[in-house]
């Protein structure tokens, strides 16, 4: 009787230093998600502000400073205090001014995509996709399934910046021929498939960064916070593929 007791006694510590622990880890865990949801939302807020910036206030004044260059452009025309060398150069500054002003668009939309504010995270998606097919050497094909109010609008940030990671991914990294990015929808689940037939890379072969490297451990920080995960195939010279699944019921 004595021995089932401290058997029992022993089984009860053991049970209740399991708990114990678990608890931990459990509160260690969700003491990370909440510091990440922080700096990724204090993140997102400050590149909101500043694309507002470039496109309100650098932006506009690139457009009078071109602007202004066409119409002394038209106000000295014919006159003969403007030859052909002052031609060109006011042309050579609009030109070069309508590319800065291109280039700072193109900035703040990586910086906060308006199409996802304005137009949905459906619409916004395609045309990221859209627009790295048209300015690279890879030819991507995609089917977006409609996803619009499956996630909160911070939740809707992270699942878009996961897909624009992918994609950033292919076209810096992956030298692909031909990619596709698949997007269903089961419910309230989500499913981001991103495959390429690229030069692939080797799983775990970057110290400190998830399976790779190229942003993945983001990927699979974002997709963590949004209740779900990231797996990662690929092989040198097999191309690759990623898969996320979030669920925002977790």
């Amino acid at each position: 009787m004595v021995s089932f007791s401290v058997l029992l006694i022993a089984a009860s510590s053991l049970w209740l230093l399991w708990r114990y622990r678990i608890g931990q880890l459990e509160r260690e865990r969700a003491s990370r998600q909440a510091f990440s949801r922080q700096l990724i939302t204090s993140q997102e807020n400050e590149r909101k502000r500043i694309a507002a910036e470039l496109h309100d206030s650098l932006g506009q004044r690139l457009v009078v400073i071109k602007n202004r260059a066409l119409l002394l452009l038209r106000t000295r025309e014919g006159s003969p205090e403007l030859g052909e060398a002052h031609r060109e150069q006011v042309e050579e500054i609009s030109s070069e001014v309508s590319e800065a002003v291109r280039e700072v668009k193109e900035i703040a939309y990586d910086l906060r995509p308006y199409r996802l504010d304005r137009l949905g995270l459906t619409t916004a998606l395609r045309g990221m996709i859209e627009t790295a097919g048209s300015t690279s050497a890879i030819s991507f094909t995609f089917e977006i399934d409609n996803i619009d109010g499956v996630l909160t609008s911070q939740s809707e940030i992270n699942f878009y910046r996961i897909a624009q990671e992918c994609v950033n991914n292919i076209v810096k990294h992956s030298q692909a021929r031909e990619a596709s990015i698949r997007v269903c929808r089961t419910g309230k689940r989500l499913t981001l498939i991103a495959l390429d037939d690229g030069c692939g890379f080797t799983p775990g072969a970057a110290p400190g960064s998830l399976d790779g490297g190229f942003g993945l451990a983001g990927i699979a920080e974002r997709a963590e916070l949004l209740g779900g995960g990231a797996e990662i195939q690929s092989a040198p010279g097999q191309g690759t593929n990623i898969t996320i699944v979030v669920d925002p019921r977790k």
